[in-house]
Formats: C-alpha cells, structure tokens, sequence
C-alpha cells in the first residue's frame, strides 16, 4: 500500500485562505508521503496552466496523484440540477486524466435534501436515475482509462448501508465503477448501520481507501477507530492500492502530521508500504 493525504486534512486552512493547495503539495512532500488526493473545491483555477503547475509540483515532490475527487450530487430535486452534476463528474473525468489521476472519486448523491422526512420518497423515485447516470459516466471513465470510485457516505445519501453500495455497484455493472472505502463513513457516523463487518464486505471492491482520522493521540493513532483491525481487513482483502489519510478532526497544525507519521509506521511495520 501506499500512503497519499487528501487534501481535506488541511480544508479548515485552505477554505480560509491560510494555505494554498501548492502550499499543501510542498507540505505533503515534506511528510514524505507517496501522493495526493486532489479535491475539486481546493482547486484555485482549472485552467490548462494551472493544472500543469499542479502535475510539474508532483513530480518535482514525488507525489503521486493518487486520485482526484469530484463533489457531485444526484439526489437533488430538480432535475437540471441532476443533469448539471453529471456534466461536473464528465468534466472532471477529463480533468482527473490530464492530472494523471487513476481514480475519480465521486458521490452518488442525498435524495431528500436532508430532510428525513422526504428521504424515502426521493430515494425511490430518484435512484434509477442515478444509476443512469453512474452507468454512463463509467463508461465515459473507460474510455479515458480511469476508473470512478463511489465513496460510501452517508448522512441520509443513497449509499447508507453496505447493501445500497453493493447493490448500486451490481445494478451499473462496470469494471469503471468501484468503491473509495471510507473507513470513518461505516465504524464512526454509521456503526449501528455498518461497522466492521460492512467495512469487511466492501474492501473486496475498494480503488482507494479514506484512512479516516477524527482525533488523535501524542503518537498519531485516532481514538475513535481501530486501525490493527482495518489493516487486518484491508490486507485480507488484498487491497495494495492508496490509503488517503483525510483528517476529520478541529483545526490543528500538529495532528495531521503525527497521523500521517502513525499511519506510515504501520504501513512500514507490517511490511505493506509501498
């Protein structure tokens, strides 16, 4: 495995201004790790030069771009807002390429617009179209030679179980559709749902993995989860792909770097680093 930071670990700095995203790529090559997640909203310019001083940054730090990350939302109630979000995830399946990006990670999407009230509703109804559009944008991913990750999150989405990302996964039936296995989504905001077991049932299909991070301790390891069981889960599942450590935690300059040092003594004392 190989050990990448995305770039919401630093989204409190970045949103305000403290930090820019070549400022985050200088760091993330300091800690030396393996690569990047390049998220959307992090993006200053998509222009042509913009997104080559990004590659010529990586390359000169010896960072992969282990993944970009699109926020798309299929669940939402008009549907030339559903229509605009497929024309996001298809602009960004060009961009995630020029980047050099071998997986897109994208959402599928929260019917109801946060109301639980009108959830299942919207879920039923909206949930053919959703997956239209996931079979579709696939299949533009493979024609560009990269594959879309659905990431298992939750908060009322389309994706709050195990089951409804399985089930999503066999109903688009795509080698270009896989999952990004957020660790925290299942064993922190949804572990009456989820837990370990969903974490064991989804590895098989993970192209990247959220090393989630909530709160940490004076040696990096997070409080909330139990990473010797995730990385027994990972490695049984053969995955050999990236952990992309993504800090949910309060602002706070040292824990993302003693995560990241936590997170690489693992890798490293189990023989998994890449």
């Amino acid at each position: 495995m190989k050990l990448a930071m995305s770039s919401w670990s630093y989204h409190w700095a970045l949103s305000k201004g403290e930090m820019s995203q070549m400022d985050w790529l200088e760091l993330c090559g300091e800690l030396g790790l393996n690569g990047v997640e390049l998220l959307d909203i992090h993006f200053p310019s998509l222009s042509r030069r913009y997104l080559q001083s990004v590659c010529k940054a990586c390359r000169r730090l010896h960072l992969e771009v282990a993944a970009a990350s699109v926020s798309n939302d299929f669940g939402l109630p008009e549907k030339s807002q559903r229509a605009a979000n497929r024309k996001k995830v298809s602009q960004w399946i060009g961009l995630a390429q020029e980047l050099g990006a071998p997986v897109l990670r994208v959402f599928s999407g929260w019917p109801g617009v946060g109301n639980p009230l009108l959830y299942e509703r919207e879920r039923g109804r909206l949930w053919p179209e959703m997956v239209g559009h996931l079979q579709a944008l696939a299949q533009e991913a493979k024609k560009a030679g990269i594959v879309l990750a659905l990431e298992n999150h939750n908060h009322n989405g389309f994706t709050r179980t195990a089951d409804d990302i399985l089930q999503i996964l066999r109903e688009v039936n795509s080698e270009h559709l896989k999952v990004t296995l957020d660790t925290g989504d299942y064993l922190v905001d949804t572990p009456e749902l989820n837990g370990y077991p969903a974490l064991e049932r989804v590895a098989y299909h993970a192209a990247l993995v959220h090393a989630k991070l909530y709160e940490v301790d004076e040696m990096g390891k997070d409080l909330k989860q139990d990473y010797e069981r995730i990385f027994d889960i990972l490695t049984a599942a053969g995955y050999d792909g990236f952990l992309s450590m993504e800090y949910e935690g309060p602002a706070n300059e040292e824990a993302v770097p003693l995560a990241a040092g936590f997170l690489m003594g693992e890798l490293k004392r189990r023989g998994l680093r890449g």
